[in-house]
């Protein structure tokens, strides 16, 4: 006379798994019995879990949802929307979320895009702004200025005087030197009989 000895072992969902296919493992609350289900590919979601007798149901994500890794979620993901100052780089397709991007004049600063600062007077632009990284001020060395009249500029040296040019207002770290030949002088103020060069374009 033999005797059987009957072992209960865990019952394996879908037999034909591939071997590098993601699972998980679920008691099924009717047998009690250990499942090991498919999970469900990017794009798509839980329907219904797997059975003894049934793989996992995966439903395909609708329109502005995705999941972006194997998963076994009753939901999908809401994809993101831009906000201010932002622009689309790459659309939400049920994959991959919505990455969003900064426009022009703008730099990505803790998930909000802020506008370039503009360099205060004396200052100029050492680093442009960039998508990713605020403008970089310098404050101008000696003989250099930035024009306050231009935005984004960078520090530059002092303008030298032409020919026949006089210096009528040195330069600061905000504004180039201010050159003027007599002529100009006196056009501009007609109380002025004459100038000399030797007196710094003065007129007298």
């Amino acid at each position: 006379m033999f005797l059987f000895t009957v072992v209960l072992l865990p019952v394996l969902s879908g037999a034909g798994l591939a071997a590098d296919e993601p699972t998980y493992w679920r008691t099924d609350p009717v047998t009690g019995q250990q499942l090991q289900c498919k999970k469900c590919p990017p794009g798509t979601r839980l329907g219904a879990h797997c059975t003894s007798s049934r793989e996992t149901d995966c439903v395909p994500c609708g329109p502005g949802l995705f999941t972006e890794f194997w998963n076994y979620i009753p939901d999908c993901l809401r994809c993101d929307a831009c906000s201010d100052h932002q622009r689309v780089v790459r659309p939400c397709n049920g994959t991959v979320n919505t990455v969003c991007g900064c426009e022009a004049g703008f730099y990505w600063d803790q998930h909000f895009c802020r506008r370039h600062s503009e360099c205060k007077p004396g200052h100029g632009v050492k680093a442009s702004g960039t998508p990713h990284r605020d403008t970089v001020c310098e404050l101008c060395a000696g003989g250099h200025f930035a024009d306050v009249r231009k935005t984004h500029a960078a520090c530059v040296t002092h303008s030298a005087c032409k020919t026949g040019e006089q210096l009528v207002l040195p330069g600061s770290r905000w504004h180039d030197n201010v050159c003027a030949t007599c002529d100009q002088l006196t056009l501009k103020d007609e109380s002025c009989s004459h100038c000399t060069e030797t007196h710094n374009a003065i007129c007298v």
